[in-house]
């Protein structure tokens, strides 16, 4: 028998999480692809999430976020979507390059934003977002 998810939200950042969570306290079957790609845990610290007045830092909240939607029974893979498609019968099947096929009656698309990045080398740029001397913005004009 095969085996259909209610949701496989593609993402795992802080929104794709926050689906999860939800998803998963009303009881569905959930799971996130999450290629282990997000803004989120470059960010050294934010006071821009509810319920941190003092801040955390980006890895920290993804690392609570995965472990609430746990709780909840959502599934997080490590894995990178590679292809997705609608069969006839209207359920959907995403490919992921380390999981394969997975089939599911409704998708959530949490991708997050392309970065615009200052023209300076690599090893600069990440220690100057690391150290929060560099914010970088989403480049909407891509959405």
């Amino acid at each position: 028998m095969e085996d259909i998810l209610d949701c496989l939200i593609v993402g795992g950042g802080p929104a794709g999480l926050t689906a999860a969570i939800y998803l998963g306290r009303f009881h569905l079957s959930v799971e996130v692809a999450d290629a282990g790609n997000s803004r989120a845990s470059l960010i050294p610290l934010t006071r821009n999430h509810a319920g941190f007045p003092d801040g955390i830092a980006g890895s920290e909240l993804l690392a609570r976020m995965r472990d609430q939607a746990a709780k909840y029974g959502a599934r997080i893979t490590s894995a990178t979507v590679v292809s997705l498609s609608k069969r006839d019968d209207g359920l959907f099947v995403v490919t992921t390059k380390e999981t394969g096929d997975r089939v599911a009656r409704s998708i959530l698309l949490a991708t997050g934003v392309v970065n615009i990045r200052p023209d300076i080398p690599a090893d600069i740029h990440a220690a100057a977002v690391e150290n929060g001397l560099l914010r970088l913005l989403p480049d909407l004009r891509r959405l």
